[in-house]
């Protein structure tokens, strides 16, 4: 009487080891991503094509409150993106420092999207306080003193 259970057991074992390894039909496609912005020709033209998303930025900043944290992260790596830009390919090496605040603001951008992608609003709006006055600002004044 036992020998039959076991054998069920044993049948049972086989066919599912079998279906474990046999392919399955292919995973579903990730969502594609929004196409992605054509490239911008300079670093003012990325500049101004950021401009919603750091509006965005400064909203939350003002009033403290994250909102949807996901959206905002995602605005901030937008950001972030451009502050590349302007160390690769667009550096201004007429500037002293341009890269290295390029760099600056980019981290910066990058661990403000990392805590509101988290829905940490405290360190989120910490963060956000250095934006505009210890990255934003520094660069733009190197640039008006160089440039006028």
């Amino acid at each position: 009487m036992h020998k039959p259970r076991l054998a069920l057991f044993f049948a049972a074992l086989v066919i599912a080891a079998c279906a474990a390894t046999e392919p399955t039909a292919e995973p579903a496609a990730p969502a594609p991503a929004a196409a992605p912005a054509a490239k911008p020709k300079s670093l003012k033209e990325a500049m101004k094509g950021l401009e919603d998303d750091w509006h965005a930025i400064e909203k939350a900043i003002e009033t403290g409150a994250l909102g949807d944290g996901k959206s905002l992260a995602a605005a901030a790596e937008r950001c972030a993106a451009v502050m590349h830009l302007a160390y690769d390919p667009f550096e201004d090496k007429e500037v002293p420092n341009f890269a290295t605040y390029a760099r600056e603001a980019e981290a910066a951008l990058r661990a403000f999207a990392a805590e509101a992608a988290k829905g940490a609003t405290e360190r989120a709006m910490g963060l956000g306080k250095t934006l505009s006055t210890q990255h934003c600002a520094r660069c733009h004044d190197a640039v008006e003193q160089v440039h006028g």
